[in-house]
């Protein structure tokens, strides 16, 4: 599976490309509706409304999309190496357990306490995907099974901490106590969001930047494109290939943090289920473009509400977002693959 064809070489063809395969996973989506007996145009404009008709849905919208960029941001570093992450969600859990598990170590730190818990974030998920990492530049094992049963391993880790050692001081739920104030990030209107998206923003520019003008980024390039060819050009791809899943995990792990001090304030289960998949549609939506992924991540913000606007207004199950995240990838694939077959020829 090449994934450096799926980013494409950043010309119109590559975003007509792009656009037919959304526009097909969309299309496809609307089929199932039409299956299932709803009307896929009242389903759009229900979607849109539920999402963006008020300004409390538009705040939602953006707090959903914070973890969804980060995530994107990480999954792309370790794409553009050719290297498949599917384990966002468990690095995403490694870095919010070890985020809490720092800030309940050092207790009240006052305004450092943040900081630490989204290094804490960071280096729990840099960690975690650095095992899949190691096996795949040592062993050349799949990171695809790899990274899927490791998210099994932080599910069940995270639900065995809850009920453990980290559970709450009264012990009747499943969740840790709350993280003090000072470890918590700065809440935007109202209440309704956190500071985390400019985070979230800011990281976007420095990953475009990393990618193309430092040395790393060249280094994952090359060996996504031919990694025979860039040993023979001198470029360790085992250690790039490592260093990939590290920076890979360590962004899903800070999305991790970012959710424990902006929106759950605690370590609970099921938080953010599914975000690291939403996280490969993302990245292949922004054909790994480091600038384009908030945009994407901004979509699939507005594609998680509207779902639960769906859910409550028209009774279609929830689990139509991840019919069209998996119809998005599956449609970015094929497209990869035609676009490899076209320059072949």
């Amino acid at each position: 599976m090449d994934l450096r064809s799926v980013a494409g070489r950043g010309s119109l063809v590559a975003l007509r490309r792009g656009a037919l395969a959304a526009l097909g996973a969309f299309a496809v989506c609307a089929l199932f509706l039409l299956a299932a007996g709803q009307d896929p145009v009242r389903a759009a404009v229900v979607i849109v409304a539920g999402s963006l008709g008020s300004v409390d849905g538009l705040w939602e919208v953006v707090t959903r999309s914070v973890p969804l960029c980060i995530i994107g941001l990480g999954l792309a570093i370790a794409f553009r190496a050719n290297v498949f992450n599917v384990g966002g969600d468990g690095q995403f859990l490694a870095g919010a357990a070890l985020a809490f598990a720092v800030v309940q170590a050092i207790g009240d730190a006052g305004p450092l306490a943040v900081v630490w818990l989204l290094l804490a974030g960071a280096l729990g998920g840099a960690l975690y995907g650095g095992i899949a990492g190691a096996l795949r530049a040592r062993f050349d094992a799949n990171e695809i099974i790899v990274t899927i049963m490791l998210n099994y391993v932080g599910v069940q880790a995270v639900a065995w901490l809850v009920r453990g050692p980290l559970q709450e001081t009264a012990r009747i739920m499943p969740r840790s106590d709350a993280v003090p104030e000072s470890a918590r990030l700065i809440e935007l209107a109202l209440g309704q969001s956190h500071a985390g998206i400019f985070l979230a923003l800011a990281l976007s520019p420095l990953l475009f930047f990393v990618v193309r003008n430092t040395v790393f980024g060249f280094q994952l390039d090359a060996v996504g494109e031919n990694r025979e060819a860039a040993e023979f050009g001198g470029i360790a791809s085992a250690r790039v290939i490592f260093l990939a899943m590290a920076a890979s995990g360590g962004l899903c792990g800070l999305a991790g943090a970012v959710e424990v001090a902006g929106v759950f304030h605690r370590l609970e289960e099921n938080m953010a289920p599914g975000a690291g998949i939403t996280g490969i549609a993302v990245a292949l939506l922004a054909r790994l473009h480091p600038l384009a992924i908030p945009f994407t991540a901004l979509l699939f913000g507005i594609l998680t509400v509207g779902a639960g606007a769906l859910q409550r207004d028209m009774g279609v199950p929830f689990p139509l977002l991840w019919i069209i995240e998996a119809m998005v990838i599956i449609a970015f694939l094929l497209a990869g693959v035609r676009g490899r077959r076209a320059r072949a020829a």
